[in-house]
């Protein structure tokens, strides 16, 4: 299992063609529609279409689009394949307006191994979820397990050692209100730690 390295294409304009194979595909309620499709051999490209009649805020971290692939298991169930690493500075963070009809585009890896199965990807935007149509795809079986490496980075680290390795799945597989659960948890650890303080004090 890796990162998600997927990049904003800036250049992307998009043309008649493109906006008649995404309004094709475009059948799901949802107010963002994930359309992905292969771009070649290494990479997919991933079309965010905004099916509404207002401008919508897309977030991004550093031009990245907040989007894990997931990919169904020898069972039929969809499991992530890759993980979201969050950077803590805040600078990172931005957000543009996708027009009503527009159209926003990313690419990100595709993986080869000797399984054959579906491949999705997960984006989180405005703390709610959107799933792509699925492709056909191959990974390794290694690539549904979690990294021991992950709780090298530092924040990462500390949610585990608290206790908290579900908390760390819902942060790093992009799951809703997965931050603000771990902020509430770190303000009431932090708060404790100072009573503590104040208590050894006296």
């Amino acid at each position: 299992m890796e990162t998600n390295e997927n990049r904003i294409d800036r250049d992307f304009v998009s043309s008649a063609q493109v906006r008649e194979k995404i309004n094709g595909q475009s059948n799901t309620e949802n107010e963002i529609n994930l359309i992905i499709e292969k771009a070649n051999d290494s990479l997919y490209s991933i079309y965010v279409f905004n099916k509404t009649t207002d401008s919508l805020k897309i977030s991004s971290q550093d031009w990245h689009l907040f989007l894990i692939q997931e990919a169904k298991n020898e069972n039929g169930d969809w499991k992530p394949i890759e993980y979201w690493k969050y950077s803590w500075c805040g600078n990172s963070y931005l957000s543009e307006k996708l027009k009503p009809n527009g159209l926003l585009k990313t690419e990100s890896k595709v993986y080869n191994g000797n399984f054959e199965t579906q491949i999705r990807f997960k984006l989180l935007n405005d703390n709610k979820v959107y799933y792509s149509n699925s492709l056909v795809g191959f990974v390794n079986f290694s690539q549904f397990e979690i990294p021991n490496s992950i709780t090298e980075y530092r924040t990462y680290k500390r949610i585990e050692n608290r206790g908290s390795s579900e908390l760390l799945k819902k942060i790093i597989f992009l799951e809703p209100n997965a931050i603000r659960e771990f902020v509430k948890k770190e303000e009431a650890y932090l708060e404790k730690m100072s009573e503590l303080r104040k208590k050894n004090r006296k």
